[in-house]
């Protein structure tokens, strides 16, 4: 490639989990590392990759379809379909999305060296790559830790997207967020596909978030979903005592009835589970805690979701994400042939919502008349919106910039924000 030809744009659209977002942008960064434009997935393109996910049907559907969308473009850029979807899918999905190339899990990341000889650029030097700071368009930057899971809960499909167990060196961790906190991002949601099985030698998820917080300067540290069954008492000791912890944790229950959880093969009981929230509020009262629910599990009865929704009603949930069963082929649930009539998982959803929507006010309300702390995200003539430290979106009113994290006290909860 000549020095005066345009170098050559790359668009990523993301479909998916935070752990997919992180690594959209390491993928991003290591495009530019390697010659490429980096630019908006609505912008003219020359390589368009769509970085899929499988965890259900519909989002394998929106994968395959946004990647047949970018092949209708005129002109029409090179078309990847990249990540989860291919895993399960292979060929057969890239054939149905009318994708160029088809890339799995671990050569999505040589994609840089692959389409720069498509395109007549140098290959890139692997550690160059590696060592790139991943590229965020947002005002929180997200950052992989760990990646696998092989726990097996029998309505899910990442064992098979994801089953290369890894954990990230702890010092390239410290060396990634020290160098985020140096480019101005003031917040990090720490993430992976089974977080709290993060390992590095002997040092687990707490260890690195303690060294996280005695090596870099960065204000908030967030963590994403973590499992029940691998949170250690120490973590909620640690985030006592360290307020750059953000105040919100997101533990999945899935259900309340011992009956569903042990059919779920899911590795706590509904005793233990309200036992470790009880540890949690003891010392972090107004701890935030957001949870994943599925109604309708094949064999749930009446009865079991009275048990789930008595212990959502008893525990102080900050918000939860509730879904009707759905099976998801490769998944043993997906075989079960006692299967829920699909409106009763439906409704069984929709009076979780609104207990939900009511939790979720009746936990944000104690914020009115108390101080909190406010990342701001998106700024207007007037002031400006983001997440206070326990996840609650807030309204501030003044002159504010992004990334400023503003302390204030709400007079209101309105509109679903802290004004």
């Amino acid at each position: 490639m000549q020095d005066d030809t345009p170098a050559p744009r790359v668009a990523i659209r993301t479909v998916g989990c935070r752990l997919n977002q992180a690594e959209s942008a390491q993928m991003a960064a290591s495009f530019h590392a390697a010659g490429f434009s980096v630019v908006g997935p609505s912008d003219p393109c020359e390589v368009f990759i769509v970085h899929s996910c499988t965890i259900t049907g519909n989002a394998e559907s929106d994968s395959a379809r946004l990647a047949r969308s970018a092949a209708r473009r005129d002109p029409r850029p090179v078309v990847v379909l990249a990540g989860c979807a291919v895993e399960v899918g292979g060929d057969a999905i890239g054939q149905r999305s009318h994708a160029d190339l088809v890339v799995g899990q671990d050569e999505k990341f040589s994609l840089p060296a692959i389409l720069a000889a498509r395109f007549g650029l140098p290959a890139p030097p692997r550690d160059q790559a590696d060592a790139a700071l991943p590229l965020f368009t947002s005002t929180r930057a997200i950052v992989r830790v760990q990646d696998g899971c092989r726990f097996g809960c029998r309505y899910c499909i990442v064992p098979k997207t994801r089953s290369r167990l890894w954990s990230r060196p702890l010092a390239e961790v410290v060396d990634e967020v020290g160098r985020l906190a140096e480019s101005g991002f003031r917040e990090i949601v720490v993430t992976g596909a089974n977080l709290g099985c993060y390992r590095d030698d002997t040092q687990g998820l707490v260890e690195l978030l303690a060294v996280l917080l005695a090596n870099t300067h960065m204000p908030r540290i967030r963590l994403s979903s973590i499992e029940a069954s691998t949170i250690s008492p120490l973590l909620f000791e640690l985030m006592t005592a360290e307020k750059r912890i953000c105040r919100a944790l997101h533990i999945p229950l899935q259900s309340g009835s011992n009956s569903v959880l042990d059919r779920m093969k899911r590795r706590y009981t509904r005793e233990s589970f309200r036992t470790l929230i009880e540890q949690a509020l003891a010392t972090m009262p107004l701890l935030a805690i957001g949870t994943d629910i599925i109604t309708g599990f094949p064999g749930e009865t009446d009865d079991d979701f009275a048990l789930t929704r008595a212990l959502v009603e008893e525990l102080p949930f900050s918000n939860l994400h509730v879904f009707p069963f759905s099976p998801r082929p490769g998944t043993d649930a997906a075989s079960f042939d006692d299967r829920v009539n699909p409106s009763v998982a439906r409704d069984r959803a929709k009076a979780l919502i609104a207990l939900g929507e009511s939790k979720r006010k009746s936990f944000a309300r104690q914020f009115i008349g108390r101080e909190v702390s406010v990342l701001i995200e998106k700024t207007d003539g007037t002031g400006g919106t983001g997440w206070t430290s326990e996840y609650l979106p807030a309204r501030v009113e003044g002159t504010v910039s992004e990334h400023d994290i503003v302390k204030y006290i709400p007079s209101d909860w309105r509109n679903n924000h802290l004004v």
